[in-house]
């Protein structure tokens, strides 16, 4: 819906419908989005926030748990996206998704979930938690 942020909306549906694990995919339309990369040097993420209408290309990721001792929103779920964005004049950004990501027209989001649960745990080479498959 326009004027939501599209990870919370994920996360709304992930909780009502007890979601274990899952693939998204969406496509739609942002106003305001966060987008950035890890740096593996500083074992960072660098985003940065844009304020401009674009169309959501594509947008894919998945749904999982944090897992271990010390970790916050444990037992929260964890939305992992990343996307590509179009801009007006038909150029194309992307990268990992972060909030606030808010909708202007909509957002068609495509779940497919897994009975099992998926978790993460904390990967201390890059300081990151990572899918434990």
């Amino acid at each position: 819906m326009p004027d939501e942020d599209l990870i919370d909306s994920i996360v709304i549906i992930v909780k009502k419908y007890d979601i274990n694990a899952g693939l998204i995919n969406a496509i739609g339309a942002l106003k305001k989005f966060t987008i950035g990369y890890f740096n593996l040097k500083t074992k960072k993420y660098n985003f940065k926030t844009y304020e401009e209408d674009v169309e959501l290309i594509s947008c894919m990721g998945n749904i999982s748990y944090k897992n271990g001792e010390n970790m916050d929103k444990n037992g929260e779920p964890i939305v992992h996206l990343h996307i590509a964005v179009g801009r007006s004049d038909n150029s194309i950004i992307g990268g990992h998704l972060s909030q606030p990501s808010i909708i202007s027209v909509t957002g068609e989001i495509y779940i497919s979930e897994i009975s099992q649960k998926i978790y993460r745990v904390n990967e201390p080479k890059f300081n990151l938690a990572l899918l434990d498959l």
